[in-house]
């Protein structure tokens, strides 16, 4: 990655940092993430100069990383303000998740996949069952399943096969698929939540 001089503010570097950082863990693979020598060669600046924003290498990729959970956060619940009706909110907000982990592959791989480098598991341990719980609630709102445990149940699940859509792209980019993402996060939602409202009926 080559990166021209550039004068930058205090403000300005910290972000340049982040973001090189997390251009670095675009690239999905077992390998460790970027070294802190490595950003800084990627915003032309002295590792040294990486030390007045960042006191070590985990606090600069917790920073990153909590840059990458409120995002993914941010648009899954814009997603599920995008319609008042239950079942379509659960085709938006489950190709939301999906394509925020094709963007964002090393970032979706420390955040979902391991736990080693997050800061607190915890907190994304804890949204992704509120996530969960929301979207079994949804589930439920549209009378395909009979009880909350039910949904729960089917909306884990379901949250199992999003996870193989990101995985097995991710991993098999030159791959001819039949069908683009939405159509496949769309049936796979419909797998375990029933066909869309216009094919199913008005409820």
């Amino acid at each position: 990655m080559t990166t021209a001089p550039l004068k930058r503010d205090s403000r300005n570097l910290r972000q340049a940092l982040m973001d090189a950082a997390s251009v670095m863990l675009l690239e999905a693979s077992p390998a460790p993430a970027p070294s802190l020598r490595a950003v800084a060669r990627a915003c032309n600046v002295s590792a040294t100069a990486v030390y007045l924003h960042f006191d070590s290498w985990a606090a600069l990729i917790d920073a990153v990383l909590d840059q990458h959970f409120t995002d993914v956060r941010t648009r899954i619940d814009s997603a599920g303000r995008t319609s008042a009706h239950p079942r379509e909110r659960l085709d938006a907000t489950a190709l939301a998740y999906v394509l925020w982990g094709l963007e964002y592959p090393g970032p979706y791989q420390l955040l979902f996949e391991s736990t080693e480098r997050l800061k607190d598991p915890g907190v994304v341990d804890s949204w992704s069952k509120e996530l969960i719980g929301s979207m079994a609630r949804d589930l439920l709102a549209t009378g395909f399943v009979g009880d909350m445990a039910k949904a729960v149940e089917a909306v884990d699940r379901l949250s199992i096969a999003l996870h193989g859509i990101i995985s097995i792209r991710r991993h098999k980019p030159g791959r001819a698929w039949s069908r683009n993402v939405p159509e496949e996060v769309v049936g796979m939602v419909e797998v375990f939540a029933g066909p869309p409202r216009g094919l199913a009926g008005e409820r």
